[in-house]
């Protein structure tokens, strides 16, 4: 049986096309689990191990363009929160930055195809990376935090607890792995000959 590939308005107007997006951020304190669709939304988790349920109203704003190359270029993407869209229900994630410790934290991002009806039709991994940095800027009224996050080469060429260039850093992330095992011999002038 051939397939029709006519639209029509009716069936064009009766779809609707909606992606959101849910973030999670894995805190040693605890998961926050954020969307900005206008209702809270359960996910699988991609393992299929458990049923996770993002919050709305969390402060959640967006995030920055999240781009693929072919090159070997370290990923950034920044995520915003503000305070003045929270609503009353809101844990306030503020505090979880700026009284824990977040560098390293992975960090994921779906994006989810919500249908007309608001069921979770399908999702996929937009981005996964780790916390970087933050920033909290707060006034008399509101207050806005920045979560700046990093794919595997963000952190390549900095000195930090975290990231992948010792073997103490990369077995945070991958407690087996020992790729890099001497890379804290400083070597210079490696002749090579047969």
């Amino acid at each position: 049986m051939p397939r029709s590939t006519s639209l029509t308005t009716s069936i064009l107007n009766n779809r609707a096309l909606r992606f959101v997006d849910c973030i999670k951020i894995e805190l040693a304190g605890g998961t926050l689990l954020y969307t900005n669709y206008e209702s809270d939304l359960q996910l699988t988790s991609i393992d299929g191990s458990t049923l996770d349920t993002y919050k709305t109203g969390q402060g959640y704003l967006g995030h920055s363009a999240i781009t693929t190359t072919s090159q070997a270029q370290p990923e950034k993407v920044d995520i915003t929160f503000d305070s003045s869209q929270l609503d009353s229900t809101a844990n306030l994630i503020g505090p979880a930055f700026a009284n824990g410790d977040t560098t390293g934290a992975p960090v994921t991002i779906s994006k989810v195809f919500v249908t007309s009806a608001g069921t979770v039709d399908f999702n996929y991994i937009a981005f996964k990376g780790i916390v970087d940095n933050f920033s909290l800027k707060a006034t008399d009224t509101t207050s806005q935090l920045t979560v700046f996050c990093g794919g595997q080469l963000a952190n390549f060429d900095k000195t930090s607890l975290y990231g992948f260039t010792s073997t103490v850093s990369q077995s945070k992330v991958f407690p087996l792995d020992t790729g890099f095992e001497f890379s804290a011999n400083n070597a210079s002038n490696i002749r090579w000959e047969e």
